[in-house]
């Protein structure tokens, strides 16, 4: 995904999708995470290759590209005025910098946005199965993940927390893992 820093980019000035961030004046701008550092940078490369094309990602570098290891500290170095814009990141980080008051905002790219599922799960053996509060599976418990840790659900009772964009009007590229693995070391390679 995308975001920009408000107080450094107009909002009629922001880049709406990937190919805006070729433009030369982003040259020196932009802060991106590194494959190699984080599983969340791993999937949305491998799925901005699949959906884009290496040829993207060779015309990226030439921006100038501020490359960071983490995930979470993209959006960070926007809501920090390091760099006015984001290549990559991570949906939750940006909205909860948002919702706090941070000067960032979200951009879901024309082309798609990077969707990276977090499965999970309880153990049938675990010693204490009944110890969490709410089930991670309940509504209650998906709830929080929305409120709290600004992810999203695709539990049918658990709705978007107000003021985001409901995922239903964002173009997801999907999620492989099992591409991404495979395809690891090669992406951590180029």
């Amino acid at each position: 995904m995308i975001a920009y820093n408000t107080d450094m980019v107009k909002r009629e000035e922001a880049p709406i999708g990937f190919a805006d961030l070729l433009d030369p004046k982003w040259k020196g701008k932009i802060v991106k995470a590194h494959p190699s550092y984080s599983g969340t940078i791993m999937t949305s490369t491998y799925q901005m290759v699949r959906e884009l094309g290496w040829s993207y990602l060779e015309k990226l570098a030439l921006q100038q590209v501020l490359q960071i290891q983490s995930a979470t500290d993209t959006p960070k170095k926007i809501g920090l005025g390091e760099r006015p814009v984001m290549a990559d990141g991570n949906e939750s980080n940006v909205l909860l910098l948002k919702e706090a008051g941070g000067l960032i905002e979200v951009v879901y790219a024309v082309e798609g946005t990077p969707s990276i599922a977090q499965p999970s799960a309880i153990f049938i053996a675990a010693p204490h199965p009944n110890a969490a509060p709410e089930p991670p599976f309940s509504p209650e418990g998906q709830e929080l993940f929305v409120n709290l840790g600004g992810l999203r659900s695709v539990h049918a009772l658990v709705k978007d927390k107000p003021g985001r964009a409901p995922l239903s009007a964002i173009k997801v590229w999907k999620d492989d893992p099992a591409a991404v693995e495979t395809q690891g070391e090669e992406i951590k390679r180029r």
